[in-house]
Parts: structure tokens; sequence; C-alpha cells
């Protein structure tokens, strides 16, 4: 596969001690170079006015009488002044957390009350989510005037007037970096403790796998809150020098990239789904003979991958076929959808279904898959860009190590593993074992060659009323994979003859494939009972069956009327569902596909 492999302008970076100490490393090399600037032009920092924004907040902060060790909450969207704040908390020593933007007052009131948090900085767009919500004493508010209590960017700098920042030690590699609270589907969210030395393995560990050089285009989109955000859009920017993109709202994000272009871009698999869609939506907008000749290219080419995959040598003719759909039936997809500056993609935060890899690989966009946790400081496996192996998620970081268990629970050692919990040493010691392994909760295999294949989550794996073991996130990626008119899949089939599955619709193609088929539909929930749209999800949930064995296969299946979103009651803020909840909002219907 014609890839860039060597990345020769990518020069591995020493490992930097501290954020403090990496930020000052990319300030001195790259001065003039864009740090971070919002999509729509709003605001920019080069390196050295970033720098300088941070001595100011630092200093503000530090008059204001936040001090070293102290937690400090974040409720702020994607944009440049987060790198400002945030890093001017982490130079004074303090520990900057961030709450979800779409978290309910309650379940910021839990977050502020256990990180026992000592001030508070938030947005004029999200601060009704802390309405009638007890908060600290220092208050923060951007965007706006703040009102009584809170102080704006003005006060809090002015509070810095008198501070000599010179005298505030600057923190150390054990020091706490961040706090990074849990997603809570499996019980209370609790807060990771992430120290400078965890997160800069880490950081550096992905920067050797994805080995994107500075000055490289990112897009800052997910949440801060969330340990891919952390490590992946922030830690890694600052450490290498890239050029960090904002996206306030993660939902109009495949929109905007086309006009940023990245070079490396990442996120969970949903994300891509909807660019793989656009793809379906342009090949429908070309005549007959280009339809031909694109589907010609494709076949070609995911003929190659899947020989390259086994380890098996591809005819000249597939090659010259492949390489003349890569290189040109399919650049204006890539151009239209601001892919064609893209060195690699990479999957993280969700399994990653594998015919979706082969597809970005096929039409010429290396992507690989990472594996980490919370817990882990995002660090785990990897793989380089000549090494993906589809269906894994790599191998050990060069500061990892993996073991299985003998009931194939996935272990991780090494120094990203977080400091502990919060508050929680009875639940950090049956997290980390005495050995320093860290329980992930997942199964998984490796391979010969080192590879790891994640199986699904110990607690979700399915037992059938004949004693099959069923991993439903197998099942589900499956099916989300066949057909991009599914968003979601929710499989069940514990202690059941079979597997039954809830199905959320995409509503964006959904709407677009019925209006190419001139059906006439009043909203998602009118569409979702339509025959013509049924058939075609069944026709969708047939093309995964078709990669399961007869136990994994989906029998029946409901279209829910709904769409999902983060935050909600089916699904946290990192996209993850809330499994028992769904089950028992939607207990009749499942009854019903077991009727």
């Amino acid at each position: 596969m014609p890839v860039p492999n060597d990345h020769e302008d990518y020069v591995p970076l020493e490992l930097a001690p501290t954020l403090t100490a990496a930020l000052a490393r990319t300030v001195a090399t790259r001065p003039d170079a864009t740090a971070v600037r919002s999509h729509d032009g709003r605001l920019s920092y080069t390196w050295s006015e970033l720098a300088a924004a941070v001595d100011r907040w630092a200093a503000g902060f530090a008059g204001l009488g936040v001090r070293r060790g102290d937690k400090v909450a974040l409720l702020l969207s994607n944009r440049p002044e987060f790198f400002a704040v945030d890093l001017a908390l982490v130079r004074i020593g303090a520990v900057p957390f961030s709450l979800y933007a779409s978290s309910s007052p309650e379940q910021n009131a839990y977050s502020l009350k256990d990180s026992d948090a000592r001030a508070v900085v938030a947005e004029h767009a999200l601060v009704a989510t802390l309405s009638r919500v007890a908060l600290p004493a220092v208050r923060v508010l951007l965007d706006a005037d703040p009102g009584e209590g809170w102080l704006d960017q003005a006060a809090v700098h002015g509070a810095g007037a008198d501070v000599d920042l010179d005298a505030v030690p600057e923190p150390e590699p054990d020091d706490l970096l961040t706090m990074i609270y849990t997603s809570g589907t499996t019980g209370t969210p609790k807060g990771a403790l992430i120290s400078h030395r965890n997160l800069m393995h880490a950081a550096d560990s992905t920067l050797r796998s994805v080995r994107v050089p500075a000055g490289t285009t990112i897009v800052s989109w997910l949440p801060t809150a969330h340990i891919g955000e952390r490590t992946g859009g922030y830690c890694m920017t600052v450490v290498q020098g890239f050029e960090a993109v904002t996206v306030a709202d993660p939902r109009k994000v495949a929109d905007l990239v086309p006009a940023i272009r990245p070079g490396y871009f990442y996120g969970p698999p949903r994300v891509f789904e909807k660019l793989r869609a656009t793809f379906e939506t342009w090949l429908l907008g070309l005549d007959e003979a280009e339809q031909a000749r694109v589907r010609a290219g494709l076949d070609a080419s995911l003929e190659q991958v899947r020989l390259e995959q086994a380890g098996r040598t591809v005819p000249d003719d597939v090659l010259a076929a492949s390489l003349e759909a890569r290189t040109l039936v399919f650049k204006p997809w890539r151009q239209e959808v601001g892919l064609d500056d893209l060195r690699i993609a990479i999957v993280a935060t969700a399994p990653n279904p594998g015919p979706l890899m082969e597809f970005f690989h096929a039409v010429g966009i290396p992507m690989g898959e990472v594996y980490g946790l919370t817990e882990s400081g995002a660090g785990g496996t990897a793989a380089t860009v000549d090494t993906i192996r589809i269906g894994t998620v790599g191998r050990p970081g060069p500061h990892m190590e993996l073991a299985i268990a003998g009931d194939g629970e996935i272990l991780l050692r090494g120094p990203t593993l977080m400091v502990g919990y919060h508050n929680r040493p009875a639940e950090t010691a049956q997290a980390i074992d005495g050995e320093g392994w860290l329980h992930t909760g997942d199964l998984g295999e490796v391979d010969a060659d080192g590879y790891l294949k994640v199986i699904g989550r110990k607690k979700e794996i399915l037992i059938s009323s004949s004693g099959k073991n069923i991993s439903p996130v197998t099942v589900e990626s499956a099916i989300i994979s066949a057909t991009p008119l599914i968003n979601q899949v929710m499989c069940l089939g514990d202690a059941r003859p079979y597997n039954v599955a809830l199905v959320v619709l995409d509503s964006e193609h959904a709407f677009t494939w019925a209006r190419q088929r001139g059906l006439r539909f009043d909203g998602l929930a009118d569409l979702s009972q339509s025959p013509e749209l049924l058939q075609a999800v069944q026709e969708g949930v047939d093309a995964g069956n078709a990669r399961l064995n007869r136990p994994e296969q989906v029998k029946r299946f409901h279209v829910l009327p709904v769409e999902w979103v983060p935050g909600s009651a089916e699904l946290t803020p990192t996209s993850k569902m809330r499994r028992g909840e769904i089950a028992r909002m939607h207990s009749e219907t499942i009854e019903r596909l077991y009727a």
C-alpha cells in the first residue's frame, strides 16, 4: 500500500519530564508558529503568545490564592482559552480537571463536591449547568459580564499584578497534572489522578507510533474531560508543537474537517463512519460510468488490503488498479471531505469495526487503532503506520507491558498508569494490584506477533441459554460497519436462546437515503417505520450477520424512533452505552422481540 512509512520529517524528541518543560521547549523552538486557533478565526495564539497568556493567567490564579495541589474545575468547550487557562493552572502546580459540557447540574454538583474543587472556570454558554450547584469560592466566567460572585478575565489578570511568577515553583514529574473522571457506566464516577510522568510517557508513546511531525494540523474536538483529548489533542500538541484547531461543537466536526484539512485526525469510530457515509453519498452523485469506475477501483483496492493483511502476494493487475484508484479515482472525494493531507487516522475510545479500517486503507488513508484507559493515562497499545494489523489494537507502546490473565482479562503495566483514584484507596488497590498491573476489565487475546485483539468488557459478555459466550461489541461492530444507515446498535441475548438488537438510525444519512428514493416522511420517528427503510436495515443486519458465527447473529431487531446523544439517559458523555438503563427503558420492546 503506497503510504508514507518512513516519515523522514518526524524527529523523535527527548522525553519531557513535565508538561511545563515541554511547553518551554516548544516555545523556544517554534515561537512564531501557530499553536492553537479556533476554527472560526475568533482567536489564535502563536506559541510565544500562548506562553505570555499562560503567564498572565498563572499569576492571576496565584494572586487569587490558588495553590499547589488545589483542584480546579473547568467547564469550557474546545477553544484556545482552554490551553491558556489549563497550562496556567499546571504552571502553578494546581490540578485542573474538566467537566463535561453535556453534564447535568446534578452531575456537576457531584464532581465539584467529590473533587474538593478550590475554583471553577466556566464559559457563559455552559454556565447554566452550574445553576443551583454549590460552587467554590473562586469563580471565573468567560465571554460575558460575570455578575455577582464571579470574576472575568481582566479581574483575574489584575489579581496577579504583584505576583512574582518566578518565585512560584514549577511542578515536578510526580506532581499531579490533571484528574479525569471515569464515565460511570459501571458505578459512581471516580476521579483518576494523573501525574506529569504518567501523561508525558503516554504522549511520547503515541507520538512514536503515529510519527507526526511538528507543525502538523490537528483538530481538538473531543471533550477535554476525556483522557483521549487530554493526551491526543492537548498534551501531544504542547509536546510536539502541533497546530491545534479547536471545534467547540463536536457534532459539527465532520462538516468542518474540509476547511481544516488536518494532517492527523483521531476520534471514535462513529465520526469515521460518518465520513465513510459521505463516500456513499458522493458516489451516488456520479453518473453510471463513473460509479462503475469507482466501484471497480474500490474492489481492487480492498482486495489489495486484504491480501496484504493476510501476508499474501498481491497480483500485478490488482496493484495497478488499486494504485490508479487511490491516486486518481478517490482523490476528488478525499479533497471534498478534507482528508487529502491526512498522514494517519487513529480510532480510539470505542471498538473499531475491521471493515471500516479496510475501507479507509483502501481509499488511501492509513487508519490505526489504539487501546488505553483513563486509568492508564491513555497509554496501552498502538501500531506504527507501516505495521497496522486490521482487527487488532496494535502492540504495547514503548513504555508499556501487556499480559493476559488466566480469565482472559487484559493487564497493563508501565509509567502511564494513574497515581490512583481521588480519595478511594480501596478501589485503587482493586484496580492496580501489588505487582503494578492495571486490571482493565476488558477481555483480549494476543497473537504470535504480540498484537492485541480486544474482545469486550468482562461485565458485558452475554451468555446465551445454551451456554455460548458472546461479545456484544463484536456483534454491534459487525452490523454498524455493514450499513451507514445505522448509528448505534445494542445487542441483547444474556440467558436467551438467540440475540436481538435495538437499532438507532443515523438520521443524516437516513434522510438523504430516503429523499434519493422519493420517500415521503415526517421526521425520524415516521421514517423509522417505513417498510422500505426497515428492509434496508434488514439487509444491513443480514450483511453484518454474515461476518458472525451462528450464535452471535442477530435474529430480530427493532428500530427506535429516536436518536441517542452523548450525555443522555442512553449514552455517557463519551458515547458509551448505558446498557442497563437502555434495557430497562425498552424492556417491553425487548420482550416483544422474544415473543
